[in-house]
């Protein structure tokens, strides 16, 4: 006998139940869509899709992305780097994008998408959405030469990774990044040559398929690659950090104009980690506590430095962790106030800034310590409108933890 379909007022119940299951959680209305036809109707619904991101505001971290010295078990072979994806919800991303990925040096990530610089491939670069699972190959200009690579040392293992550093972005007109899947982007370079105190900064349009001219400025200090520091970008500005001074070069690309912002007058200085309120934000740990200094950005530019917070670690981490001499912040969740600490003996940890809730995310890798973490962010709500039938979804759900 077939079921009878639930009356309106069921439907209109569901579908606020629907909006309120968490971001972070897209499993969920997975299984909920293989309940019964009009559940899956409410969800697969684009307007359901759009309201539910509006709900929720900034993207979920579904994981997050870090790179791994791989030390070879031959005596002769050479030692090389590989990026890995770690879930943090109930997601995973569909293959190679959940696998390992020797050769591939990670160098940023943001409005769901993912950059790689890629030496042993064609293309010097790969932009993926994991998401989607859809990737571009880009080509580096010839004018982006000086700023990428080292010069030859055949005993360097920092040979192959690159000298810049590097941010990616969604390039939608008006966006709101909150569902920038298949939309345009763009990829910025900012770096310095070798033997010089000067920036150089060209940006890459994937509607053009072209790089920018090269523009220059002097600075204080170097410009190395992206394991030194974040990248973080504030409307039509990236910022990167110089190396060994407090100094932050700003690159206005629809102005094609490059600045040297100086760092606040602070006893504990901080690493450019992104931004948060619209602010950049500087994190620093001196034990036990963090440090948090946020600048604010103008329209012509930074223009001054708001607040600085002081955050005791001592009630949100156990004893042990904090008694660890090397913990240092190494990434930062956009929108979600979401902090990252390594620490050498202890593995990586996360704080949510707002609640101040903490979470061991992975373990010490042996010999190694974390000097970047990438979050991911997006929401998963694109994928909702090609929900299969009701009895492929039920086998997906039963046999799978993917969505």
């Amino acid at each position: 006998m077939a079921m009878r379909p639930p009356p309106p007022l069921v439907d209109d119940l569901m579908r606020e139940i629907f909006l309120r299951v968490p971001p972070h959680d897209p499993r969920a209305l997975v299984r909920a869509a293989a309940g019964c036809r009009s559940w899956r109707g409410i969800i697969r619904d684009a307007e359901f899709a759009r309201e539910y991101r509006k709900r929720h505001g900034a993207p979920p971290m579904l994981g997050f992305l870090f790179e791994e010295l791989h030390y070879p078990r031959r005596e002769f072979d050479d030692a090389y780097w590989v990026s890995h994806f770690v879930s943090t919800a109930t997601f995973r991303p569909p293959p190679p994008a959940c696998q390992a990925r020797p050769y591939w040096h990670l160098l940023d990530s943001r409005h769901g998408l993912v950059l790689f610089y890629t030496p042993r491939m064609k293309a010097d670069f790969v932009v993926c959405d994991l998401v989607t699972g859809n990737q571009w190959e880009i080509h580096a200009s010839p004018k982006c030469a000086d700023i990428m690579w080292w010069e030859w040392d055949e005993e360097d293992e920092e040979l192959e990774r690159i000298r810049c550093n590097a941010a990616v972005f969604c390039a939608k007109d008006r966006c709101d990044h909150l569902h920038c899947h298949g939309g345009p982007f763009r990829i910025a370079l900012v770096g310095s040559e070798e033997s010089e105190l000067v920036a150089h900064a060209t940006v890459y349009s994937s509607e053009t398929g072209e790089w920018s001219d090269m523009i220059e400025v002097q600075t204080l200090d170097f410009i190395l690659g992206p394991w030194s520091g974040h990248s973080a970008v504030v409307g039509n500005k990236v910022y990167v950090p110089c190396v060994e001074s407090d100094s932050v070069v700003e690159y206005n690309m629809d102005e094609q104009k490059l600045s040297v912002i100086d760092s606040p007058d602070t006893n504990h200085g901080g690493y450019l980690m992104g931004v948060e309120d619209g602010m950049l934000l500087f994190a620093f740990v001196v034990q036990p506590r963090l440090y948090l200094s946020s600048m604010k950005i103008g329209p012509s530019g930074a223009v001054g430095w708001a607040r600085q917070r002081i955050i005791e670690l001592e009630p949100l981490l156990p004893r042990d962790v904090l008694l660890d001499k090397y913990m240092s912040v190494v990434g930062f969740a956009e929108g979600i106030n979401v902090i990252f600490l390594s620490t050498a003996t202890h593995g990586l940890y996360t704080i949510d800034l707002n609640s101040g809730e903490h979470k061991k995310v992975h373990d010490r890798i042996y010999g190694y310590y974390f000097e970047k973490v990438m979050p991911y962010m997006s929401f998963y709500t694109g994928a909702w409108g090609r929900l299969p039938t009701s009895h492929q979804v039920s086998r997906a759900v039963v046999g799978a933890t993917t969505i």
